[in-house]
């Protein structure tokens, strides 16, 4: 992909990396050996680039946004405490809450964050950034966990690692 098409994305990412906190999710794992960062990052940049492929006339900025801070929650939920229960159900409303304290979010951001868990979240979401941000975080969720299976290495290496050794790797080193 050209570098021109990469800058939005890009500049997004980093600036939000420099902003809050967003650097701490690479501390907590998502699913398998995926950290809750690298699992926002790849959401981030497929949502973004279903919208392009689509031509979903999502705002870009707030899905990537969004995306991004859909997990926002900043804690291990793997560890067995009493209020981890439920994680499921209730990490969009922790994540939306942090983020609402380290950055200034719109409306569609807003959105993004507490619905991404739809059906769990019971209501649906009401934007098509919501929407496509959702359907990217349970189709990233599912990959990453068939990745840890050897059976997967060659669905491992075509989503994360070679996605990881191109776009990502800038923020590699931030971080």
């Amino acid at each position: 992909m050209p570098d021109k098409q990469l800058t939005l994305f890009s500049e997004t990412v980093l600036q939000l990396m420099n902003e809050g906190k967003l650097q701490v999710m690479k501390d907590y794992i998502q699913h398998g050996s995926i950290t809750t960062l690298d699992h926002s990052l790849m959401v981030a940049y497929y949502s973004w680039r279903l919208n392009q492929r689509l031509g979903l006339k999502a705002d870009e900025s707030s899905l990537i946004r969004g995306a991004l801070l859909h997990d926002y929650f900043l804690y291990d939920w793997h560890v067995a405490e009493k209020w981890h229960r439920f994680h499921g159900f209730r990490h969009p409303a922790f994540a939306l809450k942090n983020a609402r304290q380290d950055y200034q979010l719109n409306e569609i951001e807003e959105e993004i964050i507490k619905k991404h868990m739809w059906p769990l979240t019971i209501i649906p979401p009401t934007c098509r950034e919501a929407w496509i941000v959702n359907a990217m975080d349970t189709f990233s969720s599912v990959v990453e966990v068939m990745m840890e299976y050897r059976l997967f290495s060659v669905l491992k290496r075509k989503w994360y690692e070679r996605l990881d050794e191109t776009v990502f790797k800038d923020f590699k080193k931030i971080h």
